[in-house]
């Protein structure tokens, strides 16, 4: 991997790393598209994975004191089982029509979350259902976000418990991936790339965060979720019209 390759890539991840600080998601689904046209297709998912550990890490040292910790506790027991256990039927759905569905969902959870009563999801459910469709879709930030208790909306608080949700997720994910025995060592300069790029990002992004103010941030954020749910149909759309011709 070249060094070019690496500056260029930690550079989107600084850059990403300061939209999901600020907004509390977006960043990961960003690095995705932009890691897909540079890394074999192999590589790409335990890669963007190793890479938002490392962005998730320091996005949750930063916002620490903010962790909302009872939903996180059954939230990871949920996600080692989900992980374990959804994972292999999962791989039965196509990803296309999993992307549909799962961006038709984000703009249900969103507008019209008291249809679906996400309030009453139980954390372990939540942590099952989304880790184990994280292993196979790869960035389901939006979908995590979607399913978070909202009842206390301090923005730090939706953040920060994102963050730790996300480090469950991707540790999770980096583990499953070393077990099938592919090696992200050799790999070092970029994660290391990553890693510095990723706190620098976090620390600027919590700088703008604490500027936005309380209902501004709700409404852009429902909006940054409407269009990452958007994106994502449309990529899973195109790819059903195209394989149908």
């Amino acid at each position: 991997m070249t060094l070019a390759l690496v500056v260029l890539i930690s550079l989107a991840a600084f850059i990403t790393s300061s939209i999901t600080a600020a907004m509390g998601i977006g960043g990961g689904v960003v690095l995705l598209a932009l890691m897909a046209q540079l890394v074999p297709p192999a590589l790409l998912i335990p890669l963007h994975g190793a890479a938002q550990l490392m962005s998730n890490t320091n996005r949750v040292l930063v916002q620490r004191k903010f962790i909302n910790w009872a939903y996180i506790k059954p939230f990871l027991l949920g996600s080692i089982v989900g992980g374990a256990l959804i994972t292999p039927l999962a791989l039965y759905m196509p990803v296309a029509l999993g992307q549909v569905i799962l961006g038709a969902f984000i703009v249900l959870a969103t507008w019209k979350s008291a249809w679906l009563r996400l309030a009453n999801w139980p954390a372990a459910v939540s942590g099952g259902i989304t880790t184990g469709l994280s292993l196979v879709l790869g960035a389901t930030g939006p979908l995590v976000m979607s399913v978070l208790p909202k009842s206390a909306r301090e923005r730090q608080v939706i953040v920060g418990t994102h963050g730790m949700a996300m480090v469950i997720q991707h540790g999770i994910k980096v583990i499953a991936f070393s077990s099938l025995n592919i090696s992200l060592v050799q790999y070092w300069p970029l994660l290391l790339g990553i890693g510095m790029a990723t706190l620098a990002g976090n620390l600027v992004g919590a700088r703008l965060l604490a500027r936005v103010p309380e209902e501004k941030f709700t409404v852009m954020l429902n909006w940054l979720l409407t269009a990452l749910a958007i994106r994502l149909m449309w990529q899973g759309i195109s790819t059903l019209l195209a394989s149908g011709t």
